[in-house]
């Protein structure tokens, strides 16, 4: 860093410095001229010349402040240029005939490609799979590889840095993420790749993919379907077997007719018990098969004992209808009928887990059918819109309260609650929940015993409100909730347009539903996983929550968690306080069954939980066994870098350092300050006026 000499500026033309120099030169001229008054001994003419400077100095100093003048300095930092080293760490990489020579070179890589690079440059490394994790060795155990989600993350980090080039280190294999090609476009300097494994097709008989439904019901079939790929297997006879556990469910024999074949093979299986249920997938073994790892393939159904009714009735008919329709079926788990105008016999409303009223009541006789669907606890949610008579909304005091400030409608969007915590929400829809069109909702507010029970609030234009948009309200025996505005089949388009798919929609009505079907837990101690199936690189997180005997949720009591495998054996947690219920992160564990049980510490208290969950393997690293270098070519060749092999490393090294991309870029800070506010302004002009009226002082001019 080094700076530049300074230089002075003024809000005005530089010529109206002869103003400043004429009135300090007229104002000295009249004070000091020949003749003054003033009489000095012998020296008088060398004092006089001396208090005519510094009369002079002091009033061009003043008049020149008078120009507002900026001083301006210039600072001058060189960026040394980065080289990125970044390695492929999945499981993929050791799973090659070449993989003990891949790993001795990659390492003596991370080791002496910083003492190449010098001084001149800074070497910044990576490596990825499952995750992005910079500065460290890697010991290729990620069990996926999303190569696209790394180049984001590089692009996010350096963009706008000196980066001289980087030096990507893979098979080109990847099984998460997009195309990482897509995701070079923004890359502002060349990517020279280094291809790894083998792209000559060798024998292989693999599972390609198992395609089923997550969840299945109690005593019902399901189908399977398997995806079987034959690489260089014509002739060749294998069996595909499915065991559920120990027991085998099916087994059926094929035969490749080709050297390069894709079997889809459906099977239809039997949910025979309730719970998660573990599934395996066996190919026979040929001979001479470059990877046996890939002929096995587990997964998880689980299996329900009821699916859960839910009555969408109608005002009048309306895309919302179709809509909401959508987002519940999404959920296999329940089962949607939609009346028009028209309401159950009374006798049936209790099979009805949940009932949605879009635009109800509108009139007095639905006004007493929702009266009794009230007196039999069946939980409710309200869809506001145009036909619906807010009075006698109030009148069925559900704990939910409308209060008009006008007719009409507003035109509202989103606005989230971060307050909010009955259940939680995704990454995806906090993002676009925001983003989406407004809902026609009417002119007033709706009000909860708390505010906390609002998940949406509105936002009227540009003015945030603390008005509800979605909520809820419960009482001793039931639940309500309330979209307070309709239009809700705008959403599930623009979802669509932005993600491509209805996520948010169906995770908003989704999670809605489910809060409100859920019964009302009375327990003082509940531990929940959140989820009943985890990968095998994914940590396991469980949220526990404690109520007193007021039932108020406290976190002062310690909690211990056991967790036990299938072998027996036993894993201790303690669960860690947030800020008034607990949280634990145990880690990754193997695949399996496991089962929990947490237990409260304490002499007065005797509260337990448990359950169990479902480690899933994650087995994407062994079903492909040849390199992908096209899209490593394809990558170099977006960014301008260049593609070679394990062999042409050494060149590929030489040249990326050596490029003109490396070479370090000096920036210009630039800072202007008012010459005004600079002390030594301050004490120059008075010392040039102390010292005139020192002299005049001491020589009786005063």
């Amino acid at each position: 860093m080094r700076k530049m000499p300074f230089q002075f500026f003024t809000e005005y033309p530089t010529w109206y410095l002869i103003f400043c120099l004429a009135a300090a030169f007229l104002y000295s001229f009249v004070l000091y001229r020949s003749g003054h008054t003033i009489k000095f001994d012998n020296q008088g003419k060398l004092k006089t010349y001396l208090l005519w400077f510094t009369r002079f100095a002091s009033v061009f100093f003043i008049c020149f402040l008078l120009l507002n003048p900026l001083l301006k300095s210039s600072t001058y930092e060189t960026d040394k240029p980065k080289i990125i080293l970044a390695v492929d760490n999945s499981q993929s990489i050791m799973n090659q005939a070449d993989s003990a020579v891949n790993r001795e070179e990659i390492l003596k890589l991370f080791k002496t490609l910083e003492d190449r690079v010098g001084q001149n440059a800074e070497l910044e490394t990576y490596v990825f799979g499952d995750r992005v994790k910079p500065s460290v060795l890697p010991d290729f155990t990620d069990k996926q590889t999303d190569l696209s989600n790394f180049l984001k993350e590089i692009n996010s980090v350096y963009s706008g840095s000196n980066v001289g080039g980087m030096l990507l280190v893979t098979d080109g294999i990847f099984n998460n993420g997009i195309n990482p090609a897509y995701q070079t476009k923004n890359l502002k300097f060349p990517v020279y790749t280094v291809g790894l494994g083998d792209t000559i097709l060798k024998k292989d008989l693999k599972i390609s993919n198992v395609r089923t439904n997550s969840i299945a019901y109690l005593n019902n079939n399901f189908p399977a379907v398997i995806d079987v790929t034959s690489i260089k297997c014509k002739g060749q006879t294998f069996k595909v077997t499915v065991y559920q556990g120990q027991e085998k469910v099916f087994e059926q024999s094929y035969t490749s007719g080709s050297d390069m074949e894709l079997k889809t093979i459906e099977v239809e299986l039997e949910a025979k018990r309730a719970g998660v249920n573990q599934y395996t997938v066996n190919l026979t073994q040929l001979k001479n098969e470059v990877t046996w790892l890939n002929n096995r393939k587990d997964f998880f159904i689980d299996v329900l004992d009821a699916r859960q009714k839910i009555l969408l009735l109608g005002n009048s008919p309306h895309p919302d209808l179709s809509a909401l329709r959508q987002s519940i079926e999404s959920n296999v788990n329940y089962q949607v009928e939609v009346k028009l105008n028209g309401f159950p016999p009374r006798e049936s409303l209790k099979s009805y887990d949940l009932i949605l009223l879009h635009q109800m009541p509108s009139g007095t006789a639905q006004f007493s059918s929702i009266q009794e669907m009230i007196a039999q606890n069946v939980p409710l949610l309200f869809i506001v819109g145009r036909q619906s008579n807010l009075s006698l909304f109030n009148a069925l005091k559900t704990g939910i309260t409308y209060r008009a400030t006008g007719a009409g409608f507003n035109q509202t969007t989103a606005l989230l609650n971060t307050g909010f915590n009955f259940f939680e929400t995704s990454e995806s829809f906090k993002s676009n929940i925001t983003n989406f069109p407004p809902l026609s909702v009417p002119f007033g507010s709706f009000s909860f015993t708390d505010k906390n029970n609002t998940l949406l609030y509105q936002q009227i234009g540009s003015v945030n409100t603390e008005q509800s948009l979605v909520g809820f309200a419960e009482d001793q025996n039931n639940r309500y909730g309330l979209i307070a505005g309709e239009g809700f089949w705008r959403w599930r388009l623009i979802d669509y347009e932005r993600n491509n798919n209805h996520e948010v929609c169906n995770e908003l009505i989704g999670k809605i539903a489910q809060y409100l079907v859920a019964r009302n837990d009375k327990r003082k101690f509940r531990v929940r996983p959140v989820s009943n199936t985890f990968f095998e690189n994914e940590n396991l997180i469980f949220n526990a929550e404690y109520y007193n005997q007021s039932y108020e949720l406290v976190n002062k009591p310690e909690i211990k968690l056991i967790l036990t495998n299938e072998e027996g054996k036993n894993y201790d947690f303690t669960f860690s306080r947030t800020n008034n219920a607990y949280k634990l992160n145990a880690g990754m564990f193997a695949p399996g069954s496991y089962s929990y049980q947490a237990r409260i510490l304490g002499q007065s208290v005797n509260e337990s939980a448990n359950g169990k969950i479902i480690i899933k393997p994650l087995q994407l690293e062994f079903t492909e066994t040849t390199a992908n270098h096209e899209v490593l070519k394809q990558i170099s060749a977006n960014t301008n870098g260049e593609f070679t092999t394990l062999s042409g490393l050494e060149a590929a090294i030489k040249k990326l350092i050596s490029s003109e991309n490396v070479k370090p870029v000096m920036y210009e800070q630039q800072n202007y300050s008012d010459l005004v506010h600079k002390k030594w302004v301050f004490f120059l002009i008075l010392f040039l006026v102390s010292l005139e009226w020192f002299i005049r002082k001491r020589n009786g001019a005063y």
